[in-house]
């Protein structure tokens, strides 16, 4: 897989509500700075945090804007949004940033204005 096919995987994967199928494009190691105060590393922590917040939405989708690709290194510009479990729904733009090697996502920032949502 590509960098861009790891990251256009991972942000699909999201509009399942699968677990599994989130973190699948993760690297054993990998970290994702979430938000600017929550950093996860490695799959475990990944999976518990993945775990949690499907726990509490009834649908995803980060809809893609924009990609760009220099390397290793994939920009994008998404609009994410979520339906809460008790109805509530969001929609947020964000930047991310993420950097694969050998298919899988090894870091993973994303950043956006928390007070932006809808």
């Amino acid at each position: 897989m590509t960098p861009e096919q790891s990251v256009r995987a991972e942000l699909e994967a999201w509009s399942t509500l699968d677990v599994e199928q989130i973190v699948a494009p993760f690297a054993p190691d990998a970290v994702w700075v979430a938000q600017s105060t929550v950093t996860l590393r490695g799959i475990e922590e990944i999976r518990v945090a993945v775990t949690d917040w499907v726990a509490r939405i009834t649908f995803a989708e980060l809809r893609l804007v924009n990609i760009a690709t220099n390397g290793d290194v994939v920009l994008t510009e998404r609009v994410d949004a979520f339906t809460f479990t008790d109805g509530k729904k969001i929609e947020l733009p964000v930047m991310g940033a993420f950097e694969v090697a050998d298919g899988k996502i090894t870091g993973w920032r994303d950043y956006y204005d928390p007070g932006a949502h809808g």
